[in-house]
């Protein structure tokens, strides 16, 4: 089975639940932006939890099916339609050969990251243990027009339409406040510094990217000295010379050497991943115990079976 791509939008890359055991070599972890709706695309046709597929971001996409196939929308809505009829998100959905799949521009609070899933995920050659592609460290590369998606042979049997709970829907357009574990630095931050943090709202800079999450708002004075670098976390909050907080991300470096003042909760920066630029955010602090019970609950649901 196979999608032709006939404008792949402003960005699309393939993604799965990302790359591990390379941080060391200087490869980055990588893997869907939101990992919510990732894993909700390939629990509801039935995937490993490590299935690749497209992220599709703020939309104007056209693909044409070459096959029949059974698929699924997650993420953003881009207002995606099969043939100008426009078409669920979060449920499973039929499209058949020469069909055309299309998406819209994404507009404000509607998210900005659509994942796109097939029955057994994408098929690409994966390269240090995964098929996420990192165009910072050219890893893989983007999906362009022209291209060809494969996907696994489709069984021919009667395929069960699921759809996610209503209540486990996320709303990209609420409030959002990011849990944020303290780290070993966290000392480092006078009280009034971490007040700083705490007590304003954020702005997301427009400069924002899968690398990591720029903040703007009243500066944190007196930030601590850059310091060796060294690994950085997936959600490391880095506090720049300038006293702006930068949220690292999954196509981050591997080392950096601001000072960092915690960790932001890795299942909060789903929801980070679709915020627009200048959506406002919040910090609060969170207990590492919470956070690694939120964490665990998270994987036995998905059944994923590594600490990711």
């Amino acid at each position: 089975m196979s999608f032709r791509i006939i404008k792949p939008g402003f960005l699309a890359t393939i993604q799965d639940a990302g790359r591990y055991g390379y941080a060391e070599n200087g490869i980055s972890q990588s893997g869907a932006a939101d990992e919510h709706a990732y894993q909700w695309a390939n629990h509801l046709l039935d995937n490993d939890f490590n299935a690749a597929v497209v992220e599709v971001t703020l939309g104007n996409c056209e693909w044409q099916a070459l096959d029949d196939m059974e698929i699924i929308i997650t993420g953003a809505d881009l207002s995606f339609s099969i043939d100008d009829k426009i078409v669920p998100l979060w449920q499973t959905i039929s499209i058949k050969q020469s069909e055309t799949l299309r998406c819209q521009i994404a507009e404000q609070g509607s998210g900005i990251r659509s994942l796109i899933a097939v029955k057994g995920g994408f098929q690409t050659m994966p390269q240090f243990g995964s098929r996420a592609v990192n165009l910072r460290e050219q890893i893989g590369e983007e999906i362009k027009a022209g291209y060809t998606l494969i996907t696994l042979p489709l069984i021919k049997q009667a395929v069960r339409k699921r759809a996610i709970p209503y209540y486990f829907k996320p709303d990209y357009g609420e409030p959002l406040i990011l849990r944020l574990i303290p780290c070993y630095q966290y000392e480092q931050f006078s009280q009034k510094q971490v007040e700083s943090l705490l007590n304003q709202d954020y702005l997301i800079n427009s400069a924002s990217d899968r690398v990591g999450c720029r903040l703007h708002g009243q500066a944190i004075q007196n930030v601590p000295a850059k310091m060796v670098s060294e690994g950085i976390a997936y959600g490391s909050v880095e506090i720049t010379t300038d006293g702006q907080p930068i949220i690292l991300l999954k196509d981050r470096p591997t080392i950096g050497g601001y000072p960092k003042i915690g960790t932001v909760l890795s299942l909060d920066l789903s929801k980070l991943a679709q915020r627009q630029a200048s959506t406002q955010v919040r910090f609060e602090l969170m207990t590492l115990e919470s956070a690694q019970q939120k964490r665990q609950q998270f994987n036995r649901f998905f059944n994923i079976s590594r600490s990711v």
